[in-house]
């Protein structure tokens, strides 16, 4: 597979509420709504996850384009995550991205999101680059 494919269908059937990435940014927010919520009317982690794993994920691939290093695919080999505070429905959680390390062939990534100033949880993703 030498080109990149939509994942608009995933986020959609996993409720991930990915938003964007504007231009090579590494910042994104989306707003909590109903169909994120787990039984205890809070963000469901998976939601959470899937967010961190498409955020660094989707970083690590446009540092890589942009770096001269340019991969067909970023594939995820670990994702460790922290969960620190709920968010609610209506609540904006804001995700800032820092690619630590790009290599040839690996890469490592980092997020943080958070509703204003509360944190609600960390990440720290490995990445495969495909060629």
């Amino acid at each position: 597979m030498n080109a990149r494919q939509p994942c608009d269908d995933f986020r959609l059937l996993s409720s991930n509420p990915l938003v964007r990435l504007d231009g090579g940014a590494s910042d994104l927010s989306f707003k909590v709504g109903k169909r994120h919520l787990n039984g205890a009317g809070t963000l469901h982690g998976g939601v959470l996850a899937s967010v961190f794993d498409s955020a660094l994920g989707e970083c690590v691939y446009r540092q890589a384009q942009h770096s001269g290093r340019p991969a067909a695919l970023v594939v995820t080999t670990q994702l460790d995550i922290h969960y620190c505070a709920p968010a609610h429905v209506g609540e904006r959680v804001a995700v800032a991205v820092e690619v630590l390390r790009l290599g040839g062939r690996l890469a490592v990534a980092t997020a943080r999101a958070s509703v204003a100033e509360r944190l609600v949880g960390t990440a720290t993703g490995s990445f495969y680059l495909t060629r």
